[in-house]
């Protein structure tokens, strides 16, 4: 105890929970006890067997209710079964709920399932929602398997998800009644529960399967907690993570669809366009991925639920719920400024389980911290005043991040860090200027440093574009360089991101390892046409290494490129179709795009079909729709033309793209007598986490860049990097 400077200890303690008014539960497994803190902890048994185990300790908002499991005791091989305690801390009284005395749960067993806890209550704390599954095992290993066209869901995903029996479902138990109803059914097992917890959206993800989305599109019906009853609301809704949400208070839930925000009130049974008059595009043009169009996003409601937040791709609308009229609160559009909520400061209002709403509060009477982001790469934050001012905390041509405020005070820190200038912290207040707290890498003003440009290129079909350019440390005007460019979709918005130059990096490579040995290194940023990825990234990626040759600084014989991952794939088709490389990196690349596309994923797991359909491979339609386009963009059939040698690498653990993809891409170029040493990592995955391989592939790439990019002959033994 602080006040006395009393110690007390408890043993065997296993599990603990402290409930908001300070009362201490805790489980040593056999028992349960209560330790009251105001008076020297005296304690009290609530809950004791010497045959099973008590855990998942779990308060009430309001500390006056107490519940947790005890898991039964069954013979080996026996499904897991658990009971539900709840306890009344006023009364003392202990309510039990065993599924095998009951019957509307006589054929299912409650299990420790979900997120931050197996039991939530209900607001007032009579209810407690918890989450039972039918009780069938597992069949043993057999000595084989049937892959089954006719079943819903690929194989692996059928076994894990295609029976609705085996799927936890929640439900929901009155204590003082003894009433339960079952949320999750087998018509809709899958359920999320408003903040309010009087209602469920309930579904059913295989209504609409096969289909080729990561996420499955289903009907979404909401059911009434205490009658029971359900209404279908929504029917082939997406469910894709920031495409469906919830009010604080429980009394909307909204959703994207058709390129406008909606929202249903639950108690008028009514839908309402929330972005229909607005004036801008609510959908997403920046992250051109194949599959159904997505929002810019929104953080939610107001915490008064007056007021939806949506997003436009620069500003910030606030949509009134009751008068259907909305107002932009920013001004990014006329700056190319886009304007966010800062999250930092508002974390989600509770942790949420696997069937509840991620929900944060905003409360605008303290108004709104934002975060803001200029096309230039410039950043900061201002403060939003419910009087509708903006007030500029901090913005600069810098990045500043990670700002947390003081709890009692209008004062802020934050992280301010550019491109040549190491990270430091800060701090602000109101108006007055920004205060260095502390500064990192003091040492690195005394050494030249690389300077970062963005530049600005068309690519072939008039689109914008912007990139970074890396120029050496002590850069000469008129000095030409040996230029390396990485790849990888969008990278101008890193412009600000300060590279400390090392040998551990997870993919070998780091900017300013190179721009502190006199190369350019160019970041261009890629703009998709679906159904065409490889030739978008050629040509984006032609089209700003053009800029950098009129500049005049580059030389044009010695210039490299680099990608890992969907860059990796880009790298290696980018040098089938152009010989402006004079070497190529690539790291754990997807080389065959046919075999991929059919290929099983152990991590995922299912196959890549989504990934190409309705993800990053940028190709909404099959193989079977278009056999030439897969051909015409991948890397493997097209080996026959790359004339650039090639570095490859991979983890023979990653389950992310298979080694085998860069060994095929290394087996056609050997036998087409083409340049290329291809590196398997026998324990690595994805990326490289083994700090002295880390270092390995960094020096092994370096000098793969050094022997071709500036003829350094000692840079490579045997050919060997």
């Amino acid at each position: 105890m602080l006040s006395n400077s009393e110690k007390y200890i408890f043993n065997d303690i296993t599990e603990f929970s402290i409930s908001n008014n300070g009362t201490l539960a805790v489980s040593t497994g056999y028992e349960v006890r209560l330790l009251n803190p105001k008076h020297r902890f005296t304690q009290k048994t609530i809950a004791q067997d010497g045959d099973a185990g008590f855990k998942k300790l779990f308060w009430s908002k309001s500390g006056e209710f107490l519940s947790f499991l005890q898991e039964i005791k069954e013979p080996e091989g026996t499904a897991k079964n658990c009971r539900i305690f709840y306890h009344d801390a006023v009364s003392g009284r202990n309510a039990v709920l065993d599924s095998r005395e009951t019957e509307i749960l006589s054929m299912e067993n409650i299990i420790p399932y979900g997120g931050s806890s197996a039991l939530r209550f209900s607001e007032d704390g009579k209810s407690v929602f918890f989450n039972y599954i039918s009780p069938e095992q597992e069949p043993k290993i057999a000595a084989y398997e049937i892959w089954d066209s006719a079943t819903v869901l690929e194989y692996a995903q059928n076994k894990m998800f295609g029976d609705p029996n085996r799927l936890p479902k929640t439900a929901v138990w009155a204590p003082a009644s003894g009433k339960i109803l079952k949320i999750g059914t087998i018509e809709n097992p899958k359920t999320i529960l408003t903040a309010d917890r009087k209602h469920a959206l309930c579904y059913n993800l295989l209504k609409y399967e096969p289909q080729y989305e990561y996420y499955a599109p289903a009907d979404m019906y909401l059911k009434d907690i205490e009658t029971g009853t359900q209404h279908l609301i929504l029917v082939k809704q997406s469910t894709a993570v920031g495409m469906l949400g919830g009010s604080p208070k429980g009394n909307f839930i909204h959703y994207f669809r058709d390129g406008n925000w909606h929202a249903y009130n639950i108690a008028k049974r009514q839908h309402f366009n929330l972005t229909a008059n607005i004036p801008v595009s609510m959908t997403d043009s920046i992250q051109n991925d194949a599959g159904p169009p997505a929002p810019y996003g929104s953080p939610g409601w107001s915490s008064d639920e007056k007021y939806f937040i949506a997003y436009d791709q620069y500003d910030i609308w606030l949509i009134d719920s009751s008068a259907k009229q909305a107002r932009r609160i920013t001004d990014g559009r006329k700056h190319k400024i886009t304007y966010r909520i800062c999250f930092d400061l508002y974390p989600v209002v509770k942790k949420p389980s696997q069937d509840e709403f991620l929900i944060r509060k905003f409360n605008f009477s303290s108004g709104l911290v934002l975060q803001a982001v200029g096309r230039d790469g410039s950043s900061g934050y201002y403060k939003w005043n419910n009087n509708g001012s903006l007030e500029k905390l901090v913005f600069g041509s810098s990045g500043n991040s990670r700002m947390q405020k003081a709890k009692n005070a209008e004062q802020y820190i934050y992280i301010q860090q550019s491109a040549s200038n190491a990270p430091k912290l800060m701090s602000v207040s109101g108006k007055l200027k920004s205060k260095l707290l502390f500064q990192s890498n003091p040492h690195a003003s005394k050494f030249k440093w690389g300077r970062a440009e963005m530049i600005s290129y068309k690519d072939k079909n008039g689109n914008n574009l912007q990139g970074i350019l890396y120029k050496p440390a002590g850069h000469i005007k008129g000095k030409k360089y040996p230029m390396v460019v990485h790849v990888y979709e969008r990278q101008s918005q890193e412009i600000n991101n300060y590279h400390i130059p090392t040998e551990y990096g997870p993919m070998g490579f780091t900017p300013s390892s190179y721009f502190l040995d006199e190369y350019l290194v160019l970041l261009p940023d890629i703009h998709y046409k679906l159904g065409e990825p490889g030739r978008s990234a050629l040509n984006c990626v032609l089209s700003a290494v053009d800029i950098v040759k009129q500049m005049g600084i580059v030389e044009e014989n010695h210039i490299g490129i680099i990608g890992h991952s969907f860059g990796g794939y880009e790298t290696s088709f980018i040098i089938t179709q152009t010989d402006a490389f004079a070497a190529a990196v690539c790291g754990s690349g997807l080389m065959n795009t046919i075999s991929s596309y059919f290929v099983h994923s152990a991590g995922i797991p299912r196959s890549n079909a989504w990934r190409f359909e309705s993800q990053q491979g940028r190709m909404p339609f099959s193989p079977f729709e278009n056999w030439k386009a897969y051909e015409r963009d991948a890397p493997f059939p097209n080996a026959a033309n790359c004339r650039t040698p090639l570095l490859s690498w991979a983890g023979k653990k990653d389950q992310t793209i298979f080694w085998t993809q860069s060994a095929e891409f290394h087996m056609a170029l050997r036998r087409l007598g083409k340049r290329n040493i291809f590196i398997l990592y026998e324990n690595e995955a994805h990326i490289i986490a083994t700090p002295e391989l880390q270092k390995d592939l960094t020096i092994k790439t370096k000098n793969w860049f050094d022997y071709y990019l500036k003829e350094q002959k000692k840079a490579l033994t045997n050919g060997i990097p």
